[in-house]
């Protein structure tokens, strides 16, 4: 039984590394999420009733973002619409590090490191989310996979 668009979960991404954006993009797609793609912090946040964007449940934000954006600056937009919206922030920062620093940008939040392994960054949102654990997304095979000879 699949899901009607209206039934998974829309999720915000904004991450200005293209290929980071795309595997985020990627893997949630395949566990059932929606994902809505937004390369900087520029991103209109979430209205009621505002267009493609006003269903948002959660976002995934890159803290650090291009042309001296801060994450924490889009979080704080964020908020300002939905104070309980679930935010996945990802960094490579230490997590001690001062600009690695979450507080008061309100909750439910959680930051994940870079680099990241796919299913807890699945696992993580659907903590978020409430939902408990979420399965592994499932590798994903090129084509060109198969034509690959099998090393012995």
């Amino acid at each position: 039984m699949s899901s009607q668009p209206a039934d998974r979960p829309t999720v915000l991404v904004v991450e200005d590394e293209a290929l980071i954006a795309m595997l985020v993009e990627d893997t949630l797609a395949g566990a059932g999420y929606r994902p809505l793609l937004a390369p900087d912090g520029r991103v209109a946040p979430p209205r009621p009733g505002g267009g493609e964007t006003a269903d948002v449940q959660a976002a995934v934000v890159g803290l650090r973002l291009a042309a001296g954006l801060d994450g924490r600056e889009v979080v704080g937009r964020l908020r300002e619409r939905n104070p309980s919206m679930p935010v996945l922030v990802v960094t490579g920062f230490d997590p001690q590090a001062p600009e690695a620093d979450l507080r008061g940008l309100g909750g439910p939040i959680v930051r994940l490191g870079k680099p990241f392994d796919c299913g807890e960054l699945l696992g993580r949102l659907a903590d978020l989310l409430g939902g408990g654990p979420a399965a592994p997304a499932r590798p994903r095979r090129r084509t060109s996979d198969a034509r690959v000879p099998a090393m012995r």
